[in-house]
C-alpha cells in the first residue's frame, strides 16, 4: 500500500506564492518533500509537494480519480523527482570542473562531490561512480 497524504490539508497563507529560499525553517520542516492533496470540485484529487520544482510554490504532481489512486502517484512521482534532484552534475568554475550534487532543500548547500582539471576527468568520474546518469 503507498504512503497516505495528507487531504486538503490548512497551508500556510501565501504557501504558493513564497520563494522557496525565503521559507521558515519550520515551514521547510513541515512541508518539504512531503506531498499532499487537494480535493477538486470534482471529486479528483489535485496532487502536490513542496519540492524544489518550481521556485516559489509547490509542484503539481498531477491529478487522481480518488484518494488511494492518489497516494500511488504522489509517492510514484515523488519518487522520480527525488531520483532526478540528487543526480550529480557538472559546473564550470573559474579553471576547474566541478562535480556536484545539488541541495536537496533551500536551507542546504550543494555537495561538492570532486575537482577536476577538464570536463573529461569530470565525466570519467560521473561513468565510474555514478553510471546511471
Amino acid at each position: 500500500m503507498s504512503n497516505r497524504i495528507p487531504l486538503d490539508p490548512k497551508l500556510p497563507k501565501t504557501f504558493d506564492a513564497t520563494p522557496n529560499d525565503t521559507r521558515s525553517n519550520q515551514q521547510l520542516d513541515a512541508w518539504w518533500d512531503r506531498p499532499y492533496g487537494i480535493t477538486l470540485s470534482d471529486g479528483r484529487i489535485e496532487v502536490r509537494c513542496l519540492n524544489g520544482g518550481a521556485w516559489d510554490r509547490s509542484t503539481y504532481l498531477g491529478v487522481a480519480e480518488n484518494y488511494d489512486a492518489a497516494c500511488a502517484l504522489a509517492e510514484a512521482k515523488q519518487a522520480e523527482w527525488l531520483k532526478f534532484r540528487e543526480r550529480p552534475s557538472v559546473c564550470l568554475d573559474a579553471e576547474q570542473v566541478l562535480v556536484i550534487r545539488q541541495s536537496q532543500r533551500p536551507d542546504e548547500e550543494p555537495q561538492e562531490l570532486g575537482t577536476f582539471p577538464t570536463a573529461e576527468a569530470a565525466n570519467d568520474y560521473l561513468r565510474a561512480n555514478f553510471p546511471e546518469t
